[in-house]
């Protein structure tokens, strides 16, 4: 795969993009099961502390679900979630932030989220339900497609996963297609400070690192 300026729409063919997200899918699939030993920075529970998350939160969340937390920084730091909100979880992973932000919209609250992992999904599902959390949905759906009609949402929310898409201009056309009028997209992500050498630009393993 050559270098690409991840900018333009058309930098990647079809397969290219399915090369990518399929490098991301293997590695999520190891991480939702603990994301120790597979970032630079610090993740799990000590990870949510350093990021800001309150500790009232964090005993609340059982430790098979803070154990799969990679979050690179805090969503909900940006603004409060409103009561009653409608919230979209941009790559969810095994359900943290859908957790956090349950306590911000209650219970007439809706949140969704999508994640192109299965075994992400599958995790968000049942940490979601041990925690009591009935207003909320996960689905197996990649973010450069959502199934939603358009102004659906009052926010969106993503921590971390905006990065690993390789079609940017289209999610961010999803999102603003999706969010109300007046409507929120508070996410937290890692940016490049200087510019990568041409093999990890083109290398497919760079995209899940």
């Amino acid at each position: 795969m050559q270098p690409k300026n991840q900018l333009d729409p058309s930098a990647f063919s079809e397969d290219e993009k399915e090369r990518i997200r399929s490098a991301i899918r293997n590695k999520y699939a190891a991480v939702s099961s603990s994301a120790a030993g597979y970032f630079s920075y610090t993740v799990g529970k000590e990870g949510a502390i350093l990021l800001g998350y309150t500790h009232d939160i964090l005993d609340e969340t059982p430790d098979d679900l803070l154990n799969s937390f990679c979050g690179v920084g805090n969503p909900f730091s940006v603004a409060p979630l409103k009561e009653g909100s409608v919230i979209l979880d941009i790559g969810c992973g095994a359900g943290f932030d859908l957790a956090c932000a349950s306590r911000g919209t209650g219970a007439a609250g809706r949140l969704y989220g999508v994640d192109l992992s299965p075994e992400m999904v599958k995790r968000a599902t049942a940490n979601l339900a041990a925690m009591g959390i009935t207003n909320a949905e996960v689905m197996l759906i990649s973010s450069e497609l959502l199934p939603f009609p358009d102004d659906t949402y009052d926010a969106v929310i993503s921590n971390g996963a905006i990065n690993l898409s390789p079609d940017k201009p289209r999610l961010f056309q999803e999102i603003h297609r999706v969010l109300k009028q007046g409507g929120r997209l508070q996410f937290a992500d890692i940016i490049l400070e200087k510019e990568l050498p041409p093999h990890l630009l083109a290398g497919v393993e760079s995209w899940s690192q």
